[in-house]
């Protein structure tokens, strides 16, 4: 079953960058539970990726690592994209990012059931100029 998810995993990445909405959505569970996010469900999915990529248009999803042990699939990636429209409340600045995360899926009946997702937010804002970026300690 660990080769079959970690297919999986790769076809909901390549339809992110594609950004394929219906083809994400396809690929979760009717009740699909995202612990990362207040968005749930196929609705919730649709919700979420529209409101990200309406903010950074050109987003695009490079899969870095892959591993899948039992009904779990982990993968590390970078996504990558232009900010060009509004994002947590600021108006688009034009800046790229370049993100990297964690993402954790269950998979159950061929389909992802449950996403966890760390994100560097932090990396994220200071790239945007939304945050100050850090001082050297020392």
């Amino acid at each position: 079953m660990s080769q079959e998810s970690k297919e999986l995993v790769r076809r909901w990445f390549e339809a992110l960058s594609r950004h394929d909405v219906d083809a994400v959505a396809d690929m979760v569970a009717e009740d699909f539970i995202h612990n990362s996010s207040t968005n749930q469900g196929r609705d919730g999915v649709r919700a979420e990726l529209d409101y990200w990529f309406s903010a950074f248009p050109d987003a695009s999803l490079s899969l870095e690592d892959l591993i899948a042990d039992g009904d779990r699939v982990v993968a590390r990636v970078t996504t990558s994209g232009t900010h060009g429209g509004e994002f947590m409340g600021a108006p688009a600045t034009g800046k790229r990012i370049s993100v990297q995360e964690v993402d954790i899926f269950r998979i159950e009946n061929g389909k992802i059931a449950e996403a966890w997702a760390a994100v560097d937010f932090f990396g994220m804002l200071t790239q945007l100029g939304l945050l100050p970026a850090e001082e050297p300690v020392g």
